[in-house]
């Protein structure tokens, strides 16, 4: 049996779908102690996951409260099983040598910033869609936006303004898993 887990800052990422989520993935959400309410969508998306999921509050304030909790829940699953698999879902780059130094040591640990990291690749990176938005970045190697938000009104405008938004924004994380497009303090970087 598969042994892998999913670890949600929620206090740097409060949109998640969990409803695609696969059956042997284990979730742990975090949520901050100055945090009071969270989204019926979520609740509602997690109910279904039942005994998977679990729900931490971090007690106490501080800069990186929650970051400390969840490098402890790190640890404590590669404690439990050194062929646990487990991704942090934040967009808190923070956790990039902490998760460096893991795999380093042979665990199997990754920080993703989407879900849609998460979904299997097959035939994604085929998709004419996303092909044509990687030829069209790669050749505007000066023009190239460097904010999430400047990236999705590009990725917008470059399909007429006729793609939905979570289509928009599901391309802009195939750039993300397909390792195209990294973010460091909110600035984008490519890599083609």
């Amino acid at each position: 049996m598969k042994e892998r887990y999913l670890l949600i800052d929620f206090e740097n990422i409060q949109t998640v779908n969990l409803s695609r989520l696969a059956d042997d993935l284990h979730v742990t959400v975090f949520v901050g102690s100055s945090q009071k309410a969270i989204p019926f969508d979520l609740v509602q998306g997690v109910q279904g996951l039942g005994a998977r999921v679990e729900w931490v509050k971090v007690e106490g304030n501080g800069s990186n409260a929650l970051d400390f909790y969840i490098a402890y829940h790190l640890g404590c699953r590669f404690t439990q099983s050194q062929k646990a698999q487990c991704f942090v879902l934040s967009r808190d780059t923070g956790f990039d040598p902490l998760v460096r130094y893991l795999t380093g040591k042979g665990f199997r640990c990754q920080r993703i910033s989407s879900l849609a990291e998460l979904e299997p690749s097959c035939g994604d990176t085929a998709e004419s869609g996303y092909q044509r938005l990687v030829e069209c970045l790669a050749k505007a190697e000066k023009n190239r936006p460097r904010t999430r938000a400047k990236l999705a009104n590009h990725v917008s405008a470059m399909f007429h303004k006729k793609l939905p938004d979570r289509e928009v924004k599901r391309l802009i994380d195939l750039l993300f898993k397909e390792g195209k497009v990294t973010e460091t303090d909110s600035v984008l970087s490519y890599s083609f």
